[in-house]
């Protein structure tokens, strides 16, 4: 196992976040090790000892080591571990900070190609969050590709942290004339839905949703813009229970992307 490369003198003269930031790099290297196998139970023990000789010599409640020496345990509570020390920095823990999901014991990953042809288009999306995950929710959901007018896409570092590599399966196309490019798609027979909460929109679960799909979500503030809901041949909606009369537009892509999806596909 790694040492911890600082001393407590050099370790105690940065600052409180510089401390946290180090020990969690050490942590890090530790997981690592332990999703790959490659510690021993000799190995649990040092790093107990010496992460406790870290945490006092910064002042922090010692560790207390877990009961089980079995992986998954480990791997958990070293996760936490880490996410502690990010706490402890003020830092707001977001998606593309978290770990890969580590497979145990899970429903093997199966791919089915599907055989419908839908798409999503973006109007005006402004949160790159937002755009990443639904390039995420639509290659989970077989969707073909997203159309972005008016919207950063996944060439951009930002997209790509959110989209968790999802990005490399999903084509884009970029259009500087949404409404003009959506009319062009309707001549190759495709239907237009538009998701939007005005009257006559009508609830995802009762559109019929057809092979040849583009499903438009519009910009966070003020939804899809007036010249491309013109092109639009349906609106659905997501009804709501509580007090707010919508969802943001990344949870939206993945309740309808994936009625879609179940839609469509024949088991």
């Amino acid at each position: 196992m790694d040492t911890f490369g600082f001393t407590k003198k050099k370790l105690l003269s940065l600052c409180l976040e510089n401390q946290n930031k180090h020990i969690i790099n050490w942590l890090s290297g530790f997981y690592q090790k332990l999703i790959t196998n490659r510690i021993n139970r000799a190995s649990l023990d040092l790093f107990t000892h010496q992460y406790n000789e870290i945490l006092n010599w910064t002042g922090m409640n010692p560790f207390v080591k877990p009961n089980s020496n079995t992986t998954r345990v480990w791997i958990e509570t070293i996760s936490d571990r880490i996410h502690y020390h990010r706490a402890a920095t003020g830092s707001i823990v977001r998606d593309h900070d978290l770990f890969e999901k580590v497979q145990i014991n899970d429903l093997p990953l199966s791919y089915n190609q599907t055989d419908f042809h839908c798409h999503v288009a973006l109007d005006g999306l402004r949160s790159l969050f937002n755009v990443g995950s639904i390039f995420r929710t639509c290659e989970a959901a077989g969707f073909k590709s997203v159309i972005l007018g008016n919207t950063l896409g996944k060439e951009h570092p930002g997209v790509q942290k959110t989209a968790m590599g999802a990005h490399k399966w999903v084509e884009q196309e970029k259009s500087t004339d949404l409404a003009q490019t959506l009319l062009t798609k309707k001549k190759k027979g495709f239907q237009i839905i538009g998701v939007e909460t005005i009257e006559g929109a009508r609830p995802f679960y009762d559109i019929a949703w057809k092979k040849k799909t583009i499903i438009v979500f519009g910009n966070e503030e003020y939804g899809i813009s007036s010249h491309v809901m013109e092109t639009c041949d349906d609106f659905t909606h997501i009804p709501m229970f509580g007090r707010k009369n919508s969802i943001n537009v990344a949870n939206a892509a993945s309740v309808i992307c994936f009625q879609v999806a179940r839609s469509l596909c024949v088991k």
